[in-house]
């Protein structure tokens, strides 16, 4: 017999369900409960809700128990004895997992009605789909600070896309064997509790990779919508910022992938700052234009980004630029710092070959089959 404080569950459906939704949760209680009451008003059938709990001391599994109680769908809350972290308790839902699909949503979401069932639709029509990710719209936009990370997580254009996002994502179970959410970079190296306000971990990095390197297909699907409540003040931006450089070191490194896109343009402005102030006495007057024409480059290249990638408009660009320019340093700066001491030895981040990250994964069928 189940034990209660285990896992809360109501009768399955007749069939087997067509996917299940596994939700990370770590002492957010409001949160968590609103996570929940948006899955339970899904309007998708045959599907599965499982809740991982983290070891929260804040009555929020019993809250979201409450909530499962009452859902049309199968909901059931299962607890870490100890706090393991986010990928951990990932692994965990995947592995309890009943259907051939798998979505993920954070905690700190709240799906759309037919969020689920325009999340799983287009697997069922293409059957070379891996992995795809929805719409995240940020909820919190209330200071600069939240303002400046709005878009993080948004591909707004549908189709194959470069990236996914864990907080709204759907993945074929196939592809996701033991420990498919990498375990292996805690946010912190004493042994003490993750600290859960940092996230940009790059947690989906090794997990696209590796469906990518099997041939499958990944897309991103804005018609599936969730709404992302995550507030920033200063500190846990600047946070934020620091930890996701050292994070992306990790992954350069860890997957021998090149320089990063959002990082490249601001380095190469400062790097012809110092190259000119050295050889400025010994060079023609012009030459010290290079760093203004960088700087200009770098300046577009991240203005677009945000205007065309992340949602933003020309106000709310302009009203965050403080805050921009900021979080853009400190977060190159946490990535130069991760790159040295990784080149020198330091971190125990082993490399892999991406090559071989298919190695046990399924092929995608042939076309027409």
């Amino acid at each position: 017999m189940t034990n209660r404080s285990e896992a809360t569950t109501i009768p399955a459906h007749r069939d087997a369900p067509r996917v299940s939704v596994v939700v990370a949760m770590f002492e957010r209680l409001e949160r968590s409960v609103a996570c929940a009451q948006s899955l339970a008003g899904q309007s998708i059938d045959e599907a599965e809700i499982i809740f991982v709990d983290d070891g929260s001391e804040d009555g929020t599994p019993e809250a979201v128990e409450a909530v499962a109680e009452r859902s049309r769908i199968p909901m059931r809350v299962v607890r870490n004895e100890r706090n393991l972290g986010a990928n951990a308790s990932r692994n965990r839902g995947v592995s309890l997992a009943a259907a051939p699909l798998v979505a993920f949503l954070d905690s700190d979401c709240e799906a759309a009605p037919d969020w689920l069932e325009r999340l799983v639709e287009p697997f069922e029509s293409d059957p070379r789909l891996g992995a795809g990710s929805g719409l995240v719209e940020d909820a919190c936009v209330g200071n600069i600070w939240e303002l400046a990370f709005s878009g993080t997580h948004r591909l707004p254009r549908p189709g194959p896309c470069s990236r996914i996002t864990s907080c709204n994502l759907c993945v074929r179970r196939a592809l996701m064997p033991a420990g498919a959410w990498d375990e292996t970079r805690p946010t912190r190296s004493d042994g003490g509790r993750p600290d859960t306000a940092i996230s940009a971990r790059c947690d989906e990095e090794g997990l696209n990779l590796a469906i990518r390197a099997a041939g499958w297909g990944v897309e991103a699907i804005p018609a599936a919508r969730v709404r992302h409540f995550h507030p920033y003040s200063r500190r846990s931006l600047l946070r934020q910022a620091w930890f996701g450089g050292c994070s992306a070191a990790e992954i350069v490194h860890r997957y021998r992938l090149g320089p990063r896109r959002d990082l490249g343009p601001i380095l190469l402005a400062w790097v012809s700052l110092v190259l000119v102030l050295l050889i400025a006495p010994f060079t023609t007057w012009w030459f010290v234009l290079l760093p203004a024409a960088m700087a200009g480059l770098a300046i577009a290249a991240i203005a677009w980004n945000e205007l065309a990638n992340k949602g933003k408009t020309v106000g709310g660009l302009l009203r965050a630029t403080p805050a921009l320019f900021v979080y853009y340093h400190v977060r190159l700066a946490g990535f130069l710092v991760r790159r040295w001491r990784l080149r020198l030895g330091g971190g125990g981040v082993e490399r892999l070959d991406r090559a071989r990250l298919a190695t046990g994964l399924p092929a995608p069928p042939e076309p027409g089959e």
